[in-house]
């Protein structure tokens, strides 16, 4: 009796293991098959965001590119300015001497109109003068 009890016992117990095994490969599947999807799931993601580094590093070289060349450009416009501020500055001072120049022969032109006119009057006098003493002269 003891020997059947032990038995009994013994496939009770080694029953009871199967089952926990059954139950521990069973939870054992599950938590396999949810690790393999998380696993797919970081993948995917992984090489999402793999793909987005690239597209934003790609960016980030080509706005580099632009405001270097921005740069360039600023430095360019910037001494195009110079340059222009001094033509502009030299024409300015051309053209005030050639404004001082007309200043001064339009001055000189007047002085001499002056004097022109002072001299056909005073040819005029005389002219007037010579026929005078002619004809006092002759009477």
């Amino acid at each position: 009796m003891i020997c059947s009890w032990k038995a009994t016992e013994a496939e009770s117990l080694l029953a009871n293991q199967n089952s926990l095994i059954r139950k521990l490969k069973k939870a054992c599947c599950t938590l396999f098959s949810k690790l393999e999807e998380l696993t797919g799931k970081s993948r995917s993601k992984l090489q999402q965001l793999h793909l987005e580094k690239q597209h934003l590093e790609e960016t980030v070289k080509s706005l580099r590119a632009r405001c270097s060349d921005m740069e360039d450009q600023c430095v360019q416009h910037g001494l195009l300015q110079q340059r222009m501020k001094a033509r502009l500055q030299q024409l300015d001072h051309h053209c005030r001497s050639s404004a001082q120049q007309v200043c001064e022969l339009l001055a000189k032109q007047s002085q001499l109109m002056q004097e022109r006119k002072m001299l056909s009057e005073e040819l005029r006098n005389q002219h007037t003068e010579v026929p005078n003493v002619a004809h006092t002269l002759s009477s």
